[in-house]
Parts: structure tokens; C-alpha cells; sequence
């Protein structure tokens, strides 16, 4: 089983009703664009999770959603619960009221409502963009709030929240809860990724042990990447969670065009893309335009089969022929292992991290120049190079690996403008794995046409020296120019 990483930032929660700027304040404080802002209430339903740094040291920013969100929806329920687990996990808690807009009937009901918690609570009034605004923080509704006095900031200009930093960190102090110096956390980053509904946000779930994201049957309930660092087995992990992608002429514009610009710009700082579909029904043409994604980012790759619990008739064959299904569907990825799981139950949740790390070691295999050489050598032997064009068979100097994170090489063939044929090349990556291996990654093999050795035997032959023309010497003149 995982084991949580040891919880030693002190905790502030971002709270209040939805569009008072909370998100904003968040993306301020962890210095990154990280959450999408927008006017739509709710954008944010998750909790978001970052570091905010200052005077040298760290905190952990918790972002929520708005807590008007309805009851009377699942995802309302979601976005509540989330909110109070942040209430619950905080030292301090920030409440957010829009200055601008003033004290509402919903503001009222929170701040009864954290009265009630006997939690630290740090009013902030947002959206006083300018110093003649100021008046706006010290208003009769605002200490009617019962929470004090209320920090004024503009988290969009980032006015004041140097100063409302000052307050936290003090108050942190007067707490004994001192926050930490930044640790450089390294470990392998996971991205969740697939169509909408396919259970990404279930099986994240299922590997953390908890309900770390809201679960939803409602598409599109993951707006925004959602990062979660845990240690498993004495190994450190990144886990992103993504929103469902679809094609891009049926992205709405807005917020989900907006996330899924996070998620691809999530997938370029991954080591590893879990491509979840939907084992109870066959590959559709979003998997595979987000499998063709996969395979052009040079990540590590694992198919996960979701939903395997509800397959119906399953026999002993049945999942080989779901498996040949996908294999015909992205031929691209024959390289990438497949893992039956379910990820409501629980099955083989845990079995996702083992392959992720055996992935891990092959993306990170090195073959010695000689035994690379010794492969060409047999490769060559088994079926000829072929050209990329014209008659005649190229001839092949040697091959090199260039790097790691994905293994790539390189064929130097003799002949400035003589390459390798397509074909010939794809039979070496599949013979590099069945040698090597390299399950789960992308494998990139290049060519490189150098100059044709010249003969170096003429430029070996000593010329004759030119014989100067044959005569007396005449003897130097001295100073009456007499010659001596």
C-alpha cells in the first residue's frame, strides 16, 4: 500500500463564494497560471494544491470552489465536500469577499458558518484595484462579518498580498507552525489522460487510497490538471489528474479549451501518460487522436482498460481479443503494455505504479557503443538496409545512441545524401526490443549521411622538391665591394 508523504507545510485554505477572486489569489500566491480563471461560477471544483514561497521559505495554498455551490447536484455535493476537507486540513483559512460587489447574503452565511469551526480565519477583501478603493475593505458589512479586520488586496495586480503574506506568516508564528524551506522534490510524474467519463478521476482515486478529486458521471467534471505528491514504496510521485479531452473541433471555447491547453502542456512535464478508455466499449476516434498525442510526445505510455468490473460475459479470451481490438486501433503503440483495472473496486489500482516504474528503468536503458555495434552487425546480416530511395543499398558506417527520456539513436550511412528506408528502420527499433527491450517507450532512430571516406594514399606521397637552377654562388660583397 502507499504511504502519504509526511505533511510538514503549513496549510492555508482559500475559501468563499464563487467569483470572488479565490483562484486568482491562488495562481498569485504559487506564482504559476496553474488554475483556470474565469467568470463562470464554479470553474474551480477540486482542490487545487501549491507551494507558496516567501521571506525563503514555503506554504501549502489550497484553492476551492465556490461554497454557494448547490446541494442539489452531484457536482455542487463535490465541490462542498472538497471545500470542507480543505476547511478541515487548514492552519489558517482565508475568506475572500469581493470588495467590489460588496457583502452578500452568501458572505454572511460562511463566515457563520467558520465562526462555528474554531479555525483561524484571515478576511481578505479583493478586488481593490486602486488605493482610493481602499475604503471599500472597512466597510459596516465587512465587521458585521465577524472576522475581523479585513486585509485589502488585488489579487489580479497582486497589490496587498505581499502584506497579507506578512499577516499569515505571523500568524503561523504565533501558532508554532513555522513554515519550511523549499525541498527540490524529484520522483516520476504520472499524467492521468482520456476522453471525458472514461473514470481518469476514479482510478486517481483509487491509487491515492481517498477522494482526492470529485467523481462525477457528468463529462467534464475535472477542469483543471490536479497534482498530487505521495511516496509509495520509498519512491516519491507526481500524480495529475486531467480533464477529458476531446477533438478539437468539439472543444467548446472557454474553459474547456482552456484545459485542455493545461492538460497537453501537463503531458510535455510528464514521465508517464496513463491512457485510460473505456473497456466496456471499443476504442472511439477521440482515443485515438489522444493516443496519436501520446505517442508524438515522446512520454512513456500505459493503456489502461477502466470499467473491466462491468464487461459483461467475460471469458478466458475475452481480454486478449479487447486487447487485439486496441492494438489494430493504435498500431503506433504496439510498445505500450495494456492493464485490465477497475478502478471503482480497486482492481490492480496499485499494479499501475509497478509497470509505471519498470517503465521508468527502460526509458533509462544505455547500450555500450559495442554492443550496439555488434547489433548492427546481426541486423544487417538478417535483412539488408534498404534505401530511402534509388537502386542501390546503402552502406553503414556505424550507429550511436544519442540519449535517454525517450532512448533515441542514430545511423550514420556513408554518402551525403543517402538515407535509410522507412521500412528498414522499423525493423530496427522492433529488433532494438526484442534485444533490449524498452516496453512502454517510444523508441526515435534517426539517420545521417557523412562524406565518403577519401583516399588518404596520394596525399602520403612526398612530392620532389623543386631544384633550384644550377650556377656559382657569389660570394657576399663587403664594404669597398670587394668580393671576399
Amino acid at each position: 500500500m502507499l504511504s502519504k508523504k509526511k505533511k510538514h507545510f503549513p496549510v492555508v485554505a482559500i475559501v468563499g463564494r464563487a467569483n470572488v477572486g479565490k483562484s486568482t489569489l491562488w495562481n498569485r500566491l504559487i506564482e504559476s497560471q496553474r488554475a483556470i480563471v474565469s467568470k463562470v461560477p464554479h470553474t474551480t471544483r477540486d482542490r487545487n494544491f501549491g507551494l507558496a514561497i516567501w521571506r525563503g521559505t514555503a506554504i501549502e495554498v489550497v484553492d476551492t470552489g465556490g461554497l454557494d455551490a448547490e446541494q442539489g447536484s452531484e457536482i455542487g455535493r463535490g465541490i462542498l465536500q472538497q471545500a470542507e476537507l480543505a476547511i478541515a486540513e487548514a492552519d489558517i483559512v482565508l475568506c475572500v469577499v469581493d470588495a467590489e460587489s460588496g457583502v452578500l447574503i452568501q458572505d454572511n452565511d460562511l463566515a457563520r458558518h467558520l465562526q462555528k469551526l474554531n479555525k483561524r480565519v484571515i478576511l481578505v477583501a479583493n478586488k481593490i484595484d486602486h488605493p482610493k478603493k481602499m475604503s471599500m475593505a472597512s466597510t459596516k458589512e465587512m465587521f458585521k462579518l465577524g472576522l475581523g479586520e479585513a486585509q485589502s488586496i488585488s489579487a489580479a495586480t497582486g497589490r496587498g498580498v505581499g502584506d497579507l503574506l506578512d499577516v499569515v506568516y505571523e500568524e503561523l508564528a504565533r501558532m508554532n507552525r513555522q513554515p519550511q524551506p523549499i525541498e527540490v522534490e524529484e520522483g516520476i510524474r504520472l499524467v492521468i489522460m482520456g476522453r471525458p467519463n472514461v473514470g481518469k478521476s476514479s482510478l486517481m482515486n483509487a491509487i491515492l487510497g481517498e477522494e482526492r478529486v470529485i467523481v462525477s458521471p457528468v463529462a467534464h467534471t475535472t477542469r483543471e490538471p490536479q497534482d498530487t505528491s505521495f511516496e509509495w514504496r520509498g519512491e516519491k510521485i507526481i500524480l495529475v489528474d486531467t480533464a477529458g479531452m476531446r477533438q478539437r473541433a468539439k472543444v467548446d471555447r472557454g474553459i474547456e479549451e482552456a484545459g485542455v491547453e493545461q492538460n497537453k502542456k501537463a503531458l510535455t512535464k510528464a514521465d508517464i501518460a496513463l491512457l485510460v478508455l473505456d473497456a466496456t466499449k471499443g476504442p472511439s476516434s477521440q482515443d485515438k487522436h489522444l493516443a496519436g498525442l501520446l505517442k508524438d510526445a515522446g512520454r512513456g505510455v500505459i493503456l489502461i482498460a477502466n470499467k473491466w468490473d462491468l464487461v459483461e460475459d467475460k471469458q478466458t479470451m475475452s481480454t486478449k481479443e479487447y486487447e487485439m481490438d486496441i492494438r489494430r486501433a493504435f498500431p503506433f503503440l504496439v510498445w505500450a503494455p495494456m492493464i485490465f483495472v477497475s478502478a471503482k473496486t480497486g482492481l490492480r489500482a496499485n499494479k499501475v505504479l509497478d509497470l509505471a516504474f519498470k517503465i521508468r528503468e527502460e526509458r533509462r536503458r544505455k547500450i555500450t557503443y559495442n554492443a550496439l555495434q555488434r547489433f548492427l552487425k546481426n541486423s544487417i546480416g538478417h535483412q539488408k538496409p534498404l534505401p530511402d530511395s534509388g537502386p542501390k543499398a546503402p552502406r553503414i558506417y556505424d550507429a550511436v545512441q544519442l540519449g535517454i527520456n525517450p532512448p533515441s539513436f542514430k545511423i550514420n550511412v556513408i554518402g551525403d545524401k543517402v538515407g535509410l528506408s522507412t521500412s528498414w528502420l522499423r525493423y530496427f527499433e522492433n529488433r532494438l526490443r526484442e534485444k533490449f527491450g524498452f516496453e512502454g517507450t517510444p523508441i526515435f532512430v534517426k539517420t545521417r549521411g557523412i562524406a565518403t571516406p577519401k583516399d588518404d594514399t596520394q596525399s602520403q606521397v612526398k612530392k620532389p622538391k623543386a631544384k633550384k637552377p644550377w650556377g656559382r654562388k657569389k660570394r657576399p660583397i663587403g664594404r669597398k665591394g670587394a668580393r671576399y
